[in-house]
């Protein structure tokens, strides 16, 4: 049992957080939420042991217990595969988990020190989910990864038998991975038992419980108040005025609860377009993309997913025209007007601050300008600041307020949630689920993919898969639910349990080594080979869980 009482953090003068008290049992799993700045990363340092706190009490956490991947990692090998093997693991294990994450076999080959700040990150992740210590911390996991990777992290903390605490905004990561969920807000913190979505309800209705209570507060003591001014002069009632101002002097006053107001994102109705708004044809760009075919009607949102790396950002930026395929035919529709968001927020002049950003862009009056940025949460101090000073959020923000301000009807949206924490997210989805122009829309935001597409194109190496809109964009169950037998079978032993379960396992580490396979391999003969072994492969997986279901 891990205990947290009564801890306190400040800057200076600046309370980031006070009385923040909570228990984690052994093997929970607990996701921490909150807006930008409201102190998650820095309670998570606390709790690594990196940041000291002014007061409180930490008990049932020890520094050997933990692990966590580091933000800027030392790595000592002269390959990746070594660095990994060199923390006590065998081959194949650090190979399942690489290959998991994304890298591919001749990375694996790689010293370590020459990979990009995306990948170091990722190897930091796979070093601590290798190490499986009792309490694994993890600060953002989600990010750098693609939907597949996401997908194999997720799967694989779910059968983490240790306890993990992960600060983060991606909402079908809290929806699937915690038992529960802390909610970091006005320097406080509250814990909610379940999921995302159980969050999201037990919020609501302790909101509307506490602004009651306030209410009724504030209407007590208003009479409360109003009796004192009227008869503190009287002789006759001055005695009865002094006893309630005493019960207001001794009244313990309730704070209002914080506004439950979503971040203002609102698009401006799509002016009429043709029918077909894009038209993609064998576009090719180095050998980054090849033969990439797509087309797009008016008032469809198209999720675009891939692998990290297959060029998915190359081809907003070739569509937008900021870059040129070597060939292929690129046709927008009549009176499609595009507006891009990139993920690098290229079209933003980093030496402008975000007031000028508006003012040069759209000839706005200054007032105009800092309504509009107020409206997605940038505060008069930080609209002032030099764009280059800026936040990953902050920058996303200001990047959204030029979009909404193009009044485009085909929006480019290029990971539009990066950065961004739950309120913000959540107002962008709002936004675009209501908008009525056209979106292609790049993320590994699985949440927002469910809500706002309704289409989905897998971009992979070698081709590109339209997908039908299923009813959730996660990874399908393989299994339905087991038939019921007249008879019962007998139960199985503990132990047999646990060999049933490595055979599980060792059968799922066996199937992404086949996926691997087939996602470098270019021999038809091969990939017919191995699309037979994979089939094979989930049958057996799947003939192992209705064995193992089976009790």
């Amino acid at each position: 049992m891990i205990q947290i009482e009564k801890l306190t953090k400040s800057y200076g003068e600046r309370t980031i957080f006070s009385d923040v008290s909570f228990k984690i049992a052994e093997g929970e799993k607990l996701g921490i939420v909150g807006k930008n700045g409201a102190g998650k990363s820095t309670l998570l340092k606390i709790l690594i042991g990196v940041e000291e706190f002014d007061a409180g009490n930490i008990s049932g956490l020890h520094a050997e217990d933990i692990g966590y991947a580091e933000q800027i990692p030392k790595f000592s090998k002269p390959t990746l595969l070594e660095e990994m093997v060199g923390i006590g693991v065998e081959e194949f294990q650090a190979r399942k988990v690489l290959f998991g994450l994304g890298f591919v076999e001749e990375e694996l080959k790689k010293n370590p020190n020459n990979f990009s700040g995306g990948e170091t990150a990722k190897i930091s992740l796979a070093k601590a989910l290798l190490d499986e210590p009792r309490v694994l911390m993890l600060d953002e996991p989600t990010n750098h990864l693609d939907i597949y990777a996401i997908d194999f992290l997720e799967d694989f903390l779910k059968n983490y038998r240790g306890t993990v605490i992960a600060v983060t905004h991606d909402r079908h990561f809290l929806q699937t991975c915690v038992d529960k969920i802390l909610d970091m807000e006005n320097g406080h913190a509250t814990l909610y038992p379940g999921n995302y979505e159980k969050f999201v309800q037990l919020k609501a209705e302790r909101r509307d419980y506490e602004l009651k209570a306030y209410e009724k507060q504030q209407e007590e003591i208003a009479k409360l108040e109003d009796f004192v001014r009227r008869n503190k002069v009287r002789a006759s009632t001055a005695k009865r005025a002094r006893s309630r101002q005493i019960k207001l002097d001794k009244m313990e006053r309730l704070e209002k609860p914080p506004s439950n107001e979503l971040v203002k994102v609102k698009l401006h109705d799509a002016a009429e377009s043709a029918n077909r708004v894009l038209i993609l044809d064998r576009i090719n760009f180095r050998d980054i993309i090849k033969n990439f075919n797509l087309e797009i009607l008016k008032g469809e949102k198209v999720g675009l997913i891939g692998r990290n790396g297959v060029g998915k950002s190359t081809l907003l930026k070739i569509i937008v025209g900021d870059l040129k395929s070597d060939s292929g035919g690129i046709k927008i529709g009549n009176r499609v007007k595009i507006g891009y968001l990139s993920q690098g927020h290229e079209e933003l002049n980093e030496n402008f601050t975000a007031l000028d950003e508006l003012i040069n862009e759209f000839n706005l009056p200054t007032e105009r300008a800092r309504a509009e940025l107020a409206r997605l949460d940038l505060s008069a101090q930080v609209v002032e600041k030099p764009i280059a000073d800026m936040s990953g959020g902050e920058k996303t923000r200001v990047a959204l307020a030029k979009l909404i301000l193009t009044g485009a009807n085909f929006l480019i949206l290029d990971e539009p949630t990066n950065h961004l924490d739950l309120p913000a997210r959540e107002a962008i989805e709002s936004a675009l689920t209501i908008f009525d122009g056209t979106v292609l829309i790049v993320t590994h935001d699985r949440y927002l993919l469910d809500a706002v597409t309704s289409r989905v194109v897998e971009f992979a190496e070698r081709e590109v898969q339209n997908i039908s809109k299923p009813e959730k964009i996660s990874k399908p169950k393989r299994l339905q639910e087991p038939r019921q037998n007249k008879s019962k079978p007998p139960e199985k032993s503990e132990e047999q349990l646990e060999k049933l379960e490595a055979r599980i396992k060792m059968a799922e580490m066996e199937l992404k080594m086949i996926e691997h396979e087939i996602n470098s391999e270019v021999s038809p003969q091969k990939l017919s080979e191995l699309a037979e072994a994979h089939e094979l492969k989930l049958k057996e997986i799947d003939d192992l869980y209705l064995i193992f279901l089976e009790g």
